[in-house]
């Protein structure tokens, strides 16, 4: 029975799909049904890895820890998410849209393997616009003075302003993020 289930494993890890749903695990401890992802480049180097709640099916309900890697193979970014919701107007009425933030510390790094930034997102609200008269309020991840970033020689500088919005930015991924993917 055991050679069979490698044998689908290994089948989806190389089959034509760029995206695979390997495992799914569900702990009593937990309450959410885990699934792991594993998304690969057309070159066949891994893109990224991590869990999605299985019971939202959709990819924006990244859960735990996520790895994101360059098409050269090296590690581009690496830490935890956490899923939620906000409201938004749909044909029928209000519905929810599942979004992921960034929480806890979060490495990132250059094409050439080199940290570029490393911190611990400090958890806030911020108010969104939907198509709701009013929009919502998200929780997402923020940037502190805790962080610390560097060129691509390793050397300590400082961020502006505009580049620390850019990545406050990319610290949330939801539904509309993969349309047409």
């Amino acid at each position: 029975m055991k050679i069979p289930f490698y044998i689908l494993i290994l089948a989806c890890i190389f089959s034509c799909k760029s995206t695979k749903i390997v495992s799914e695990s569900n702990t009593e401890s937990e309450s959410i049904s885990k699934k792991t992802e594993i998304e690969f480049y057309e070159n066949g180097l891994l893109k990224s890895i991590g869990q999605i709640d299985s019971y939202l099916l959709s990819k924006a309900a990244r859960i735990g820890l996520w790895s994101e890697f360059y098409e050269n193979g090296k590690l581009k970014e690496t830490g935890e998410y956490k899923t939620d919701s906000y409201v938004n107007c749909c044909f029928s009425g209000p519905c929810d849209i599942i979004y992921s933030y960034k929480i806890g510390e979060w490495n990132y790094y250059y094409k050439n393997g080199q940290l570029r930034a490393k911190g611990i997102y400090k958890i806030g609200k911020k108010h969104i616009e939907t198509s709701c008269k009013g929009g919502d309020e998200i929780k997402i991840g923020f940037l502190n003075e805790n962080w610390k970033f560097y060129d691509k020689n390793g050397i300590e500088i400082k961020l502006t302003k505009k580049e620390i919005k850019v990545m406050e930015k990319n610290g949330i991924v939801d539904e509309f993020d993969f349309i047409g993917k």
